[in-house]
């Protein structure tokens, strides 16, 4: 599921139900991890269907298994993650939501895995964040390319807004040549034009 794969809802709902069953035996940072990515993919489907009748157990779900992960293991990013997740979602982008972000990015600043799921919750809130974020946020991203997950990086340089992908393109100056031009082939194929010095190909400075 953290691949982003496609699950039958019920089938979900099967399994964490089993899980919570078990969830309060004893502490199994691994069980209560799973029952959080199933719960997270859980509130992903119904975000993407338009449930809104399932919306808000989602969210209390995820909210109770993240803070049952932590209980259990503090350092979790993805649980603090979660829980951003569900505040933005719930109440709002604010300082609780910084906090619960603050936290991913300090347990877990290069768990690739983690950073597929936060990178684009963090662009989307890119003008709101405190600098120091911004800057985390941009180490996400850099992590993303460095791994060479183009089509995943460039899905999310397209939701991004304006300024922020402005700011996503300046921070890859620095890459490789080879990576930069593939990184704009790959957004080319999705309809998208990169305008920006650094992506020009060499000797021909007007092909941008």
């Amino acid at each position: 599921m953290s691949r982003g794969e496609n699950y039958d809802n019920e089938v979900l709902a099967g399994i964490s139900s089993r899980y919570e069953d078990a969830s309060d035996v004893f502490c199994d940072a691994r069980q209560r991890r799973n029952l959080l990515l199933i719960n997270l993919r859980l509130l992903s489907n119904h975000l993407e269907s338009g449930g809104v009748d399932s919306l808000d157990a989602s969210l209390q779900n995820v909210r109770r298994s993240a803070k049952q992960l932590l209980a259990c293991s503090p350092s979790e990013s993805i649980a603090w993650l979660a829980l951003y997740w569900v505040e933005i979602r719930a109440a709002g982008f604010g300082p609780t939501a910084v906090s619960y972000l603050t936290h991913s990015y300090h347990f877990g600043p290069h768990e690739i895995w983690v950073q597929l799921f936060r990178a684009p919750l963090a662009l989307r809130a890119y003008g709101f964040l405190p600098e120091d974020l911004k800057r985390r946020t941009r180490a996400d991203f850099d992590d993303i390319i460095g791994a060479r997950l183009f089509p995943t990086a460039v899905l999310m340089y397209q939701a991004a807004s304006q300024a922020t992908q402005t700011v996503l393109l300046e921070g890859m100056c620095a890459d490789p040549i080879d990576v930069r031009l593939v990184f704009r082939r790959f957004a080319e194929s999705r309809g998208l034009r990169i305008a920006h010095a650094c992506f020009a190909e060499p000797g021909n400075p007007a092909r941008l």
